[in-house]
Order: C-alpha cells, then structure tokens, then sequence
C-alpha cells in the first residue's frame, strides 16, 4: 500500500517536487516518508516519521530523486525503518511497496559484512543489489537477478547515484511511468504524475524499467529482454485534486456528490450501455468488491432485482473462492473498485477470467490494473479522491447500477431523471446541515458512546453495513450494521441504556417492521435515531429522508457526515484513520 514517486531530469530539480508527488499518495500510507537524491556519486537522504502533509527538506536540488510514503507491514513505524534504504557504501537507495515473503531466506544467503540499520523486509534487497552489482555489469542485469529471487507481491524502485539513474520492477503491486518533456517519472498512481504528463506507461506484473536522462528502457524483468512501451494519455482533472478551502477531503468529497451524479446523469445509458448488454446477456452474474465496494455491490443487487427484474449474485472479492465452482464461459463477473488495485479483487478476476468467465470493472482509476484486466470497464469519472475513506465513489457505484437498471428495464430517461433528483435532494441536504448542524449536535451526544448500531431492512441493509463501516473507520466507535428483521435472533442482547441505535426507515414498504424494531430497542433504553419521511414517537433524533429515489444518497450522505463529526468530536484524522490505506495491495 505504500506510495512510490521519483524523476530523472536533465536538469536539476528541488528535492521539494517528490514531496509533492508523495502527497498525492498518502492515501497509501502515512506511517512515515523518506526521499533520496542522487549527489556526487552517493545518494543524500532524508525521511521522518508522520504525515508529509507539512513536511519540508533540505536536500539539495538534483536530476535524479527517488521517494516514498510508509503503510508499515515488517517493522515499527520508526525512523530507521523508514524508506529509503541505502547499501553499505552510499551508491543506491531502494524503496519498495509489498512483501518480501521470502526476506529471511535471502537475508542468510548474504555476505556477513552487511550493516542492517532497519527492521524491514526491503533492506534485504539494497543488500542482494549491491552484492548484484559486483558480478552483472548493468544495474539492468543487476536488478533483473535480484527481483527473480523475490517471492511475493512487490513493487521496486532504486536510485543509483553512481549512474544518476533509477530502475524499477514490479510484480503484482501498482506501478506506472511517466514521458514528460523536462524528464520522465514514476509513481504508485498517475495522479501524483499528473502536473506533469498525462503520457502513462503502466508497468505491468513481471515488467522493469530504467529512466535515465534519454528516457525510459522497459525490459521483462525475468530475462533482462527489451521491451516496447505502451503509451495511453489519461485523463486527469489536477484541479480537483486541493482542498478548496475545506478543512479535509473527506468534507470536500462528501460535497461533490451532487456534482458526481448529475455528471452520471448527464451521460445517461452512454456511459453504461455496453455494460448493460452484456448483464442483458449473461445468465450468471456476479458483483464482487471489499469493504465500501462490496456494500456498494449489494446495494446494486438490491437495484437490479426491484427495477429491472435481473437476479445477480453478489459476494465479497476475498471470498471468491466460493463461487469460482459455478464459473464458466458466458459468466459474468463485474468487480467494483476505486483504486482498482486492490489485489483481493484482481486475484478474484483473475480466476474467473481462468475459467472462461467475462470481466467488467466498474472502477474510477482509469489505467488501473483493474481497468487493463477487464473485457469491459465503466469509469466512475469521480476525480481523484485523497480520503481513505470512499464516499463520492461509493454514491458513484451505486448510481452507475441505478442507470443500468433504467436501461435493462427500457427507460433510461427516469434513472436520470431520479440522479438528478437525487443530487438536488443531496444538495439541500448539505446546504441544511451547513445551517443546522443538527448531525454535529446528535454527534456530541453520542461520541462517548462505546458501541452503535445501524439496522436497516430490505435494500437499506447493505446501507447499514456501509454507515457503520464509515463511523468505525473514521471515528474508531465500534458501530454494527444489521438486518432490522435480525434484531431479537441475538443483536438486541448488545443494547443497553443510552446505546445509540440508528434506524434507516426510509423504505415505505417495510416502515412497520422498522418502527417496530425502533420500538423494540427503545424499550431496552438505546437513543433512536431515525432517518426517514416522518417524525414518529419511536425516535428521539429524527433526520428527514425522502420516499424517492433519492434516498438510498440521503441515507449514504447523512451517514458520511454523522461519521465526520464524530471523528472530528474524537479527535480523529478523518482523512488518514489510523492503521489504513486506501489501496490494499498486499495480502
């Protein structure tokens, strides 16, 4: 998960510009940071431990930097097992993103004379390079003898000081290349290249590179055999990319929702009809993701049956190993991501893909290995999102199944029509809590809390387990998604005095099972907090949401925001909770 940036320029440039690119990735890890710049034929280092956010350096102005942002995996977060590590002479500094399975094997197998300084699993590899080094006669062939003896998922990148180069390899971790007219780049997502070109190579499982001040060598990483260069020009719109005078992004992307789906909207069955078709085709379809997309892939489940009468399956992409039995060629398997990185979800597409299954990707990172894996890929067009936490992606998802569905059915006019409906209903609901702050005042009530529970039944179950999974991620109260109707089969035995219960009503076909469940723990003393049309006697809190199709956004928005304000109560970071990544790249 960890974030990697670096250039080679033919002229110099401020060590400042790669703390720039590793804030575009903090979202991959936050733990600790380090930047390496190549000097008078010895790398100069310098790296910290926290956020980047506010970081600086006095490294002095170089063609060739290299560096990186920690999600620690072996080791502390400490400064010596920051990234970069150095080998014993100062000629190369390494960082690296994944897992060496394999690091004690190959850390006996050195010279005795090495001087580990860390606790990682990637200082074995500056070691073995430098011991490479002495016997292959480029750092090419060097590192082409080191990654063959990697075992696990892994992204690498070197700065050779002597050569004022830097190689890199990959295999299963995200890594891609940048052709600029000042220099070339690489970066763990493109976005953090973007200022800079929009001319992508994405490296691909089992492929290096070399970028020099001539441009970049691509070359398998098995054989050392050249290869040619894929160039595609992505899409990126930078500006969306700051704060804009928010204090966090996840503030500022709950905000642009309104805008995603009127965007969706806009496009209308354009954006989803090669996706539908093939849905309208398939006689087995499945939704996979994790965690937000997962929720979101129930949600669609929920769509697709109530509007457009097609039955789909839906399973979490770590659980796969459940449904590959039933693939077979005319299955369809559509996997939902942000980053479309995360490697429960590829290691899933890739085995359905095995059994002759079609893939689709609904994901917002175009490029992404997720995107290159797929048949058929429907962007999210999001912009980038910078929070951990998914909150525009996730409405996004839930509106590119709601479009679908109108097109499966035939009217693909009324699903715009009710995402723009949807959007002017959000809108109104952020402009009232901008006015109120009635989710902050129930936010203060509740934020001592030590557990909360969110029932919902029908289609706003799979939106219980969404709220909850946003106030334990981002405010670190323990908070439980259930199924109303499951309340007396075990849960009401957690509700005590004063538990906050959060009651999603918004459904008028179910509205007497869920006043009945908000009867059940009032009585058992739990605070209700009720989302739906009407005020009733069961709840003590009550947030309006409309009996449209507007509201599964309602419900999903007013969840974000009650989980903002209790991180912001509890002194939480709301864009970088703790011991999270946004892309979960390892296993």
């Amino acid at each position: 998960m960890c974030g990697i940036f670096g250039f080679v320029s033919s002229r110099n440039r401020p060590a400042s510009e790669v703390l720039a690119g590793l804030r575009f990735l903090e979202y991959r890890g936050y733990d600790s940071w380090g930047i390496a710049c190549a000097g008078d034929r010895r790398v100069q280092v310098d790296k910290a431990v926290g956020p980047i956010a506010d970081a600086t350096t006095t490294l002095a102005p170089s063609r060739a930097a290299l560096g990186h942002t920690r999600w620690a995996t072996h080791g502390g977060v400490t400064h010596a097992n920051a990234h970069p590590h150095c080998d014993c002479h100062g000629r190369l500094a390494l960082i690296h993103n994944g897992i060496v399975e394999n690091h004690q094997e190959l850390r006996a197998g050195l010279n005795r004379s090495h001087d580990f300084r860390s606790q990682t699993d990637t200082e074995v590899l500056v070691h073995l390079l430098e011991e490479a080094l002495e016997e292959e006669p480029t750092l090419t062939e060097a590192l082409v003898a080191v990654f063959r003896r990697v075992e696990g998922l892994s992204a690498i990148a070197v700065l050779d000081a002597e050569s004022g180069s830097v190689a890199a390899a990959k295999n299963g971790s995200p890594l891609a290349l940048g052709w600029g007219e000042d220099g070339c780049y690489l970066a763990s997502d493109p976005i953090a290249m973007a200022q800079y070109t929009r001319r992508i190579t994405f490296l691909e499982d089992g492929q290096g590179a070399v970028i020099s001040d001539s441009g970049i060598d691509l070359f398998d990483a098995a054989t050392g055999e050249e290869l040619r260069p894929h160039i595609r020009t992505i899409d990126w719109d930078v500006s969306q990319s700051g704060l804009d005078g928010f204090p966090h992004f996840m503030i500022k992307e709950i905000h642009e929702q309104p805008a995603v789906l009127n965007r969706i909207a806009h496009d209308g069955p354009q954006r989803v009809a090669r996706l539908a078709e093939l849905i309208k085709q398939s006689d087995d379809v499945y939704l996979i993701g994790c965690g937000t997309a997962h929720h979101a892939a129930m949600s669609a489940r929920y769509t697709l049956a109530q509007i457009a009468g097609k039955n789909v399956n839906t399973a979490a992409a770590s659980e796969m190993s459940l449904l590959l039995p039933l693939m077979k060629p005319g299955s369809l398997v559509i996997a939902l991501s942000q980053s479309g990185e995360t490697i429960d979800v590829l290691d899933a597409v890739k085995a359905a893909r095995a059994l002759g299954a079609t893939i689709a990707a609904v994901v917002n990172a175009e490029g992404s290995s997720l995107d290159r894996v797929s048949d058929e890929t429907v962007l999210l067009g999001c912009g980038p999102e910078r929070c951990v936490l998914a909150t525009k992606s996730y409405t996004a998802k839930l509106a590119v199944f709601h479009m679908i569905a109108h097109v499966l059915r035939g009217d693909p006019v009324q699903g715009q029509e009710d995402l723009r409906l949807s959007a002017e209903r959000i809108e109104c609901l952020l402009q009232r809590e901008s006015a109120t702050g009635a989710l902050h005042e129930t936010a203060l009530k509740i934020a001592d809390q030590q557990h909360m529970f969110i029932l919902g039944r029908h289609s706003s179950y799979p939106l219980a387990l969404e709220a909850a999974l946003k106030i334990k991620e981002v405010s670190y109260l323990h908070a439980e998604g259930f199924a109303a109707g499951e309340l007396k089969h075990g849960v009401i035995a957690l509700v005590t005095y004063g538990t906050p219960c959060l009651l999603l009503a918004s459904d008028p076909k179910y509205l007497r099972e869920s006043m009945a469940a908000a009867s059940e723990v009032r009585a058992r003393g739990a605070l209700t907090i009720g989302l739906s049309t009407d005020a009733v006697e069961e709840f003590d809190i009550h947030f309006p949401v409309s009996q449209s199709a507007a509201s599964p956004y309602e419900v999903a928005i007013t969840a974000q925001l009650l989980a903002y304000e209790l991180a912001l109560i509890r002194g939480c970071d709301p864009d970088k909770p703790r011991n999270l990544a946004k892309s979960v790249t390892v296993r």
